[in-house]
């Protein structure tokens, strides 16, 4: 009975997430707002009615999409944050993965974009926990640069707040849309060299 249990989860899990993968896809397509429950039923080519077992409406589909989004970007940064190089080279390669994935994961660059003026409420849980998140993994990254004497950081947890916030401002450009990402990505250099300029820890 266990056993029958648990394949039964486990092919519920499975339609969900093609639920996801098809609403995720028209989402980025046409936008939250011209993407319909019929649309995505038919990409699944499935009645309407068998989504309402999943998802109580359109929204929460678009809630659960940008939360996955929200996961993959995480789950990129957290590979960087565990990685064996430097502390400098963490901090370098995190701002960059960072832009390049946001720019690939659309809906999420939009619901963030748009967030900005209060069109979707449930983003404000969302965001706050990435920015929780994302603080954490930047204090990480500074907490092993201060210990192997790479950074000169005094208090980490306000230098991560720091850098979190600095970043979420750098993210505009892409929000308004980057043609060249290589001359972006200079910028971006630019401000990492500045950034480095003040937490550098100093040869004697």
């Amino acid at each position: 009975m266990k056993l029958e249990s648990n394949l039964l989860s486990s092919g519920q899990d499975a339609i969900r997430n093609a639920i996801l993968d098809a609403a995720r896809d028209l989402f980025a397509r046409f936008g939250y707002k011209k993407t319909t429950m019929e649309d995505i039923a038919q990409i699944l080519r499935k009645g309407k009615s068998s989504l309402y077992y999943y998802f109580k409406n359109k929204e929460e589909i678009f809630q659960a999409v940008i939360e996955m989004e929200s996961e993959m970007l995480e789950s990129k940064l957290m590979e960087i944050v565990k990685s064996p190089k430097l502390a400098r080279e963490k901090l370098h390669d995190y701002v960059i993965v960072r832009m390049e994935t946001i720019r690939d994961l659309v809906n999420y660059q939009k619901a963030i974009r748009e967030g900005m003026y209060g069109v979707y409420e449930f983003l404000n849980e969302v965001k706050n926990q990435a920015d929780q998140n994302e603080e954490d993994m930047l204090k990480a990254i500074l907490d092993e640069g201060v210990l192997k004497e790479e950074f000169d950081i005094k208090d980490t947890r306000l230098a991560a707040v720091g850098l979190g916030t600095a970043f979420r401002g750098v993210e505009m450009p892409l929000f308004k849309g980057v043609e060249n990402f290589d001359n972006f990505r200079l910028q971006l250099d630019n401000i990492l060299n500045i950034i480095f300029c003040g937490i550098l820890k100093r040869k004697k």
